[in-house]
């Protein structure tokens, strides 16, 4: 599923090379045509606006979205197991299957990163990736409705990864789970508080690659 990579890129910080490249990006969207009707449009429109945008307003969305607290964290463990023991053993068994498929982490990125973890299942068996993207889409999914609480073009990329995955997940309970998950950031202050907060995603359903451990992630894989 080449449209994954497509959304993996639109999920990592921007880079000038993302604005140069983002014509054939949804070149790819539209010719896989896994994507389509709305969903289609809704990704391409916002790939629009985001080409639109100054490089370094577009960084400095993202960083304040992606960096600054745990609402939007881009790793998925992060929403599943916070900061408890079974992270780092959900980590391990993913980075293991990344490595059934030849693929090893090149950079100092986490096995959780949710760009990472779409590379991993865009080279897969679309059955395989599909459950495998289906066991993480409730955690991706309910980071998408915080993004779209905040007027956030991001909110529709999360969107699109769910379609993709297949699965059908009821509204009410992505709005419930985002009720209760981790809060957002507007002071120092309120970071301070957040990083003592516990996980929010207590008893979600795990990754295909982790049994009842948890979910998936993404950075740069080399081979990828």
């Amino acid at each position: 599923m080449r449209s994954l990579r497509v959304l993996s890129r639109l999920l990592t910080y921007p880079e000038a090379e993302l604005f140069v490249h983002m014509d054939e990006m949804k070149a790819v969207l539209t010719g896989e045509r896994l994507l389509k009707g709305r969903k289609l449009e809704a990704v391409t429109g916002f790939m629009d606006r985001l080409a639109a945008t100054g490089l370094m307003d577009a960084q400095e969305t993202y960083v304040e979205l992606f960096d600054r607290g745990r609402a939007h964290c881009l790793h998925l463990f992060e929403h599943v197991h916070g900061e408890s023991h079974f992270r780092g053993q959900a980590m391990i068994e993913l980075a293991a299957r990344y490595a059934d498929k030849g693929l090893y982490i090149g950079t100092a990125e986490l096995p959780d990163y949710l760009p990472l973890f779409l590379e991993f299942v865009s080279i897969c068996e679309l059955r395989e990736g599909q459950e495998t993207l289906g066991q993480a889409a409730p955690v991706i999914a309910t980071i998408g409705e915080k993004l779209r609480r905040r007027d956030s073009g991001y909110a529709v990329v999360m969107e699109a990864i769910v379609a993709l995955s297949g699965v059908r997940l009821s509204r009410a309970d992505i709005r419930k789970a985002a009720d209760a998950a981790m809060p957002d950031i507007q002071t120092l202050d309120d970071l301070d508080k957040e990083w003592a907060e516990p996980a929010a995603f207590d008893g979600a359903p795990a990754c295909g690659t982790c049994d009842e451990n948890g979910l998936p992630a993404l950075q740069q894989i080399k081979g990828a």
